[in-house]
């Protein structure tokens, strides 16, 4: 009887569940899919480790967040009860005059939260399961691959860990309502119907100097973290920008309704406009009662807005471009020396680095100075069946640092045609005290002949300049546009542009910074005061054997290993890659670095921040709309008696919905609009610190973060409106 009664209630209160149902059906769906994310490794075709790994490393993350992701779906579900629960107090009520014990309505609340979370967690799961699916074409683009034997798949640990979660959360809520129901007396239940919210407002004059405060507290925030731009989280700008949002968004909720009463009095032509008064008292009594989560709604959607739309802008910073960073098959480096102590600043200056590298290094030295400083002709040496079949052309770049000259006078002369500010002189760090460096004319043109670009020529007592990096890219041009004049192996050579963007190594991003190129009678002239290499790289491009670039990656592991084998151990200063068969060595190779390995993180990276900014981002969308929605509902459910008077006075039903939808555009908007300015001065921030700085856009991923809020969030404000004017529609009806 129970269970059958059970069932009708479900069915009579369908629309009452609307809420409750799509928030669960959301939530398990985004749960089981971001939790299946390591499953859908097994749709490629993973070449290496490093992929694989890639899929680990991200459904390790994943796990992570979903503990915290968890609890507040287990909140918000509660939440979401609540409502249920409050609304059918008075039909609790009944059910006890009719001779039921508290027992026995606890039972049939728990077969209705049973049903209702059976039946949400079967629809969930289905659609998690087709949105895995889904995900899965959507990682094989980030890996800019194509799943060439796609399979259906059904992860099993997913679904293990969402039942559990959802089961740990129906269980608590199960407990919830029983409690709540055997608690409740009947008096309570019978009345529930007639209490009513009281509609307060504070003073007016108190609600608008505390909302001129509140503005005046947001924009003392906005201007420090404005003035101050990105810095550490410790830092005290950061903490009086953080301190200043919160308690100005505060005081702005708790001050808004009185602010808008005392203003909107004042105008009486709006104000006692059809049902004006009316809707605006509705407002203002929620918003008194609700500012502390409206605060936290409006907080918790900055937070979401922001983390998706830097997310996605992180992104690019990390690995937008990775294809132009990686021209080569392969980068091969050559730290040559470090100092002393294994930091550059520990040596004496450069014409004291042979010295001290025969000192502690003298193996090293001698190996390089016996094949001339050439790296190629020593890797081929140890393996030369090896080396011609995986090597079909290659170019060295040997780099080396003017001694006795920094980058001070070339910074100085930029400042001279170019505005401080626009050289972002304060993001580059200590590049003032830093030695120029310099590549030799025929080591630049060798390393563009690799990609195919043309030579470049310089005049006669000039020199060239090289950057490819957009950080640094305002300050390469205003050197090269002031023309300075540098000393480098006892010529004067003039420094003109253009600024030539060669990528001279493979990395993870374009990484060419104020290189100067000189004719090679300088590098010449360097090498006879006694300098050696600061640093050497050897771009390969792999020959065509029919190998994969994974097979040509390990065979070029190999070839360095014939030199330097692991058994040798890595130089004190370095060390050695737990899964490489070499040991890193000063010369003639301290590490290696491939395309296919450079590209395959990028898009690992990129894998893992898109799917943690689309999960925190979504969760947090989805909860904030929810408690909206909720709260609106049961104001809505509350105020019926006072559609009923309206509606016998007078009001037809479509003046009463166009207050229920300003109501609720007012509700939803505002703590939407309030959390875009800050995210708007966040985000601004951080490209003018950050993103603009390397050449990244925000446009894209802000118009991504609000293509998703009106989705999600603009859902649930019209599916509240319906919702909302449904309970009004049935009751005026009953009246």
């Amino acid at each position: 009887m129970y269970l059958k009664l059970a069932l009708r209630n479900i069915r009579r209160s369908v629309r009452d569940y609307a809420i409750y149902f799509i928030t669960l059906l959301f939530g398990v769906a985004v749960f089981y899919a971001f939790n299946s994310i390591g499953s859908q490794q097994i749709l490629f075709d993973m070449e290496s480790a490093a992929s694989s790994n890639i899929f680990n490393t991200t459904t390790q993350m994943l796990k992570m967040f979903s503990g915290v992701v968890a609890c507040v779906l287990g909140f918000l579900i509660l939440y979401a009860n609540q409502f249920l629960i409050r609304r059918r107090k008075r039909e609790f009520g009944t059910y006890l005059v009719l001779g039921m014990t508290p027992g026995h309505v606890s039972r049939i609340v728990l077969y209705e939260t049973v049903m209702v979370g059976l039946l949400s967690l079967a629809v969930g799961l289905v659609c998690g399961v087709l949105l895995s699916q889904a995900l899965s074409f959507f990682t094989a683009a980030l890996f800019g691959t194509t799943m060439t034997n796609y399979q259906f798949v059904f992860s099993s640990d997913a679904f293990v860990v969402t039942l559990g979660c959802f089961a740990a959360i129906y269980v608590v809520v199960a407990l919830f309502n029983t409690l709540t129901v055997s608690r409740c007396k009947l008096i309570d239940l019978i009345r529930a119907g007639e209490k009513n919210e009281r509609a307060g407002v504070r003073n007016p004059w108190v609600c608008l100097v505390a909302f001129l405060v509140s503005l005046a507290v947001l924009a003392y925030a906005y201007e420090q973290l404005i003035e101050n731009g990105l810095v550490m989280m410790d830092q005290p700008e950061f903490m009086r920008a953080t301190v200043g949002m919160l308690v100005g968004s505060l005081l702005f909720f708790w001050s808004l309704a009185g602010f808008a009463i005392a203003v909107l009095t004042r105008l009486k032509g709006v104000y006692l406009r059809k049902l004006n008064l009316f809707t605006v008292r509705q407002i203002a009594s929620k918003v008194n009662t609700a500012f502390l989560s409206l605060w936290a709604v409006c907080v918790l959607l900055f937070f979401s807005i922001t983390v998706f739309s830097t997310g996605m802008g992180l992104v690019e910073v990390f690995v937008g471009g990775a294809e132009k960073a990686n021209p080569y098959s392969a980068s091969l480096d050559a730290g040559v020396w470090y100092g002393p102590d294994g930091t550059p600043a520990s040596s004496a200056g450069e014409l004291e680095r042979r010295a001290e590298m025969e000192a502690n290094a003298p193996d090293r030295l001698a190996a390089a100075e016996s094949y001339d400083w050439n790296i190629a002709a020593a890797l081929e040496a140890g393996a030369p069946e090896l080396w011609a079949e995986t090597v079909g052309s290659y170019a060295q770049a040997n780099f080396y640092s003017l001694p006795n000259m920094t980058y001070a006078p070339l910074v100085e002369a930029a400042e001279s045609v170019a505005d401080g500010a626009d050289l972002h002189l304060d993001d580059l760090g200590s590049i003032m005290k830093s030695s120029v460096g310099v590549l030799s004319l025929s080591d630049f043109n060798a390393a563009r002949a690799l990609q195919g670009q043309d030579p470049v020529e310089l005049e006669p007592g000039t020199c060239g300049l090289a950057n490819n990096m957009e950080i640094v890219q305002a300050l390469a041009e205003a050197v090269a546009k002031a023309a300075p004049t540098i000393d480098a192996g006892g010529q004067e050579l003039t420094l003109t542009g253009p600024v030539h963007a060669t990528q001279l190594e493979d990395n993870a991003m374009a990484a060419t910074a104020m290189v100067v190129i000189v004719p090679d009678e300088v590098i010449d002239a360097l090498r006879d005061e006694g300098c050696i290499p600061s640093t050497q790289t050897l771009n390969v491009m792999y020959a065509d054997n029919g190998k994969s670039e994974a097979q040509n990656a390990a065979a070029l592991m190999d070839i360095v290993a014939a030199s330097q084998p692991l058994e040798m151990g890595g130089f004190e200063k370095g060390s050695s890659g737990t899964d490489e068969p070499y040991a890193s060595l000063l010369w003639p190779v301290t590490r290696i670095l491939t395309a296919y390995e450079m590209t395959t993180q990028s898009a690992g990276l990129r894998l893992m921040i898109t799917y943690l900014a689309l999960y925190i981002g979504f969760i947090f969308l989805v909860s904030t709309a929810a408690i909206l929605a909720i709260q609106q509902l049961s104001q809505a459910s509350d105020s019926t008696p006072r559609y009923r008077t309206l509606y016998k006075l007078g009001c037809d039903a479509r003046m009463i919905n166009r207050s229920l939808l300003a109501q609720v555009l007012v509700y939803f908007l505002v703590p939407l609009g309030l959390a875009a300015c800050h995210a708007t001065c966040a985000i601004g921030v951080l490209s003018d610190s950050m993103l603009s700085a390397i050449g990244v856009s925000t446009f894209g991923p802000v118009m991504m973060a609000a293509g998703l809020t009106l989705v999600i969030y603009g859902g649930y404000m019209l599916v509240t409106y319906l919702a909302a004017r449904s309970i009004v529609k049935g009751s005026l009806q009953q009246g």
